[in-house]
């Protein structure tokens, strides 16, 4: 192959890569932008600090329950491979929007709500009644959240990119659209948004369901050489570490909150974590698409080592972005001060976090890298074991940062969700190496045939 022909392979498939990558970044980040402008709406209704309040508490509680969606679209990307495997994933996925739809009715609709936001959340007053009324208006919300996270994994592996840039428009602008109508017509305000947020999701659900039907039916084989064991059972079994493995992040944040609470500065450090993390979250807004978007590109049949060249120069991007944020005072006052709003004290330690959080873009993706390949091969257990380490290192990381005496919070909680993360990727390449050497090892004797 003359270095001609190899360059143009290379634009067309980095072309192909981003199209695939940056729906999928959008997708999954959505929520750290749909938040403030949600926010922005409820601080207009008529009891704004309880409206923003409730409805925080009630999508949290909801969020928590439709966890599994988190791990349903890399489900999608590495069975659907033909029409058996179609039928194994719809039963799985119907099966799995069934359970978080009865436990989100049981925790909204049943005495158990009150337990949750009076015992929980300490919710009393203005605050518990429009919790409340946003958790029994989200209460639909879960089972669109699996089913429609389904179908995003499946426009994915189509190559169907369009799909999902419209499903995330109408699901996020949906959402926004609707609450603003409810509240200016007079609707308590966290019941408005949740009203908004589950009609939107349905409406992205319906619509993705319409524009998949037909792609699947004719784009699928109905039995594909890839295709391996694709029971139900085989589902379940790849499935099960991944939801354990979920559960273990989500502890992070209250973990480091409690640290933070612990501190010289307590409401300080807090609120500087909150921003830094924040805006570190927005800074690698396009990372979060790295995963489905690594396994979309295995799945249609596209090398390893070159997916992997095309993530490390994403995450490089991605890495100088959030460097110079963090580190060239002109940008750092721009997204401290004249987008967070922060000044002083809070400020100076926002940025502190920052400058901690910059330097991990390269490691989160090989992470995503080594994660991808283990569940390409289906060896999923290993991911629980890696979020074990990682839970250990971050409890670790706290219990002795708290003993350093004059060691700013904020430093305690960005070194503890740094180390952490560190960890992951220490681990997640050490039971992960194994799995990229099969994937690539099988690469290279196809390109030797």
């Amino acid at each position: 192959m003359t270095a001609e022909a190899a360059s143009d392979r290379w634009t067309t498939f980095t072309r192909r890569g981003l199209t695939l990558w940056l729906p999928a970044s959008v997708n999954l980040g959505i929520a750290s932008l749909l938040a403030p402008a949600m926010n922005a709406l409820l601080a207009r209704a008529a009891d704004p600090e309880a409206s923003i309040a409730g409805f925080a508490v009630a999508l949290g509680v909801i969020t928590i329950v439709a966890l599994p969606q988190f791990r349903i679209q890399q489900l999608t990307l590495v069975f659907l491979h033909d029409q058996r495997s179609l039928r194994s994933l719809r039963r799985f996925v119907a099966i799995t929007a069934a359970v978080v739809g009865a436990i989100s009715c049981v925790a909204a609709l049943t005495p158990l709500a009150v337990l949750i936001l009076e015992g929980i959340f300490a919710a009393t007053g203005d605050l518990f009644t429009q919790a409340r009324a946003a958790l029994v208006a989200l209460c639909p919300l879960p089972i669109f959240m699996v089913a429609r996270t389904h179908l995003h994994g499946a426009a994915l592996r189509l190559g169907q990119a369009r799909l999902v840039w419209l499903g995330t428009g109408l699901g996020a602008g949906g959402a926004v659209a609707i609450s603003a109508a409810l509240i200016a017509a007079g609707m308590q305000g966290a019941a408005a948004a949740g009203v908004g947020t589950t009609l939107a999701a349905g409406l992205e659900t319906v619509m993705l369901m319409a524009a998949t039907r037909n792609l699947l039916r004719h784009g699928l084989p109905a039995r594909s050489p890839r295709g391996l064991d694709s029971s139900l059972g085989a589902v379940a079994r790849f499935f099960t570490p991944l939801i354990f493995a979920s559960l273990l992040p989500a502890a992070t944040t209250p973990i480091v909150n409690a640290a933070l609470a612990r501190t010289s500065e307590p409401e300080t450090s807090l609120a500087a974590f909150a921003i830094a993390i924040g805006l570190f979250q927005f800074l690698t807004i396009l990372l979060w698409g790295a995963q489905p978007s690594i396994l979309a590109l295995l799945a249609r049949g596209d090398g390893m080592r070159r997916i992997a060249v095309l993530t490390n120069g994403v995450a490089g991007l991605v890495l100088i972005a959030s460097l110079a944020a963090a580190l060239v005072p002109p940008l750092s006052q721009l997204v401290i001060e004249d987008i967070s709003g922060a000044r002083d004290r809070l400020a100076e330690l926002s940025l502190l976090g920052l400058r901690v959080l910059a330097p991990l873009p390269l490691i989160l993706v090989q992470e995503q890298v080594f994660a991808s390949a283990l569940m390409q091969v289906r060896r999923t257990r290993p991911i629980l074991y890696v979020n074990l380490w990682r839970l250990a290192a971050l409890l670790v990381f706290v219990a002795l940062a708290l003993r350093l005496e004059g060691l700013p919070g904020v430093a305690v909680g960005a070194g503890a969700w740094a180390a952490s993360l560190i960890v992951e990727a220490v681990a997640t390449y050490a039971y992960g190496r194994g799995a990229y050497r099969q994937l690539t090892t099988a690469e290279a004797l196809t390109s030797g045939r």
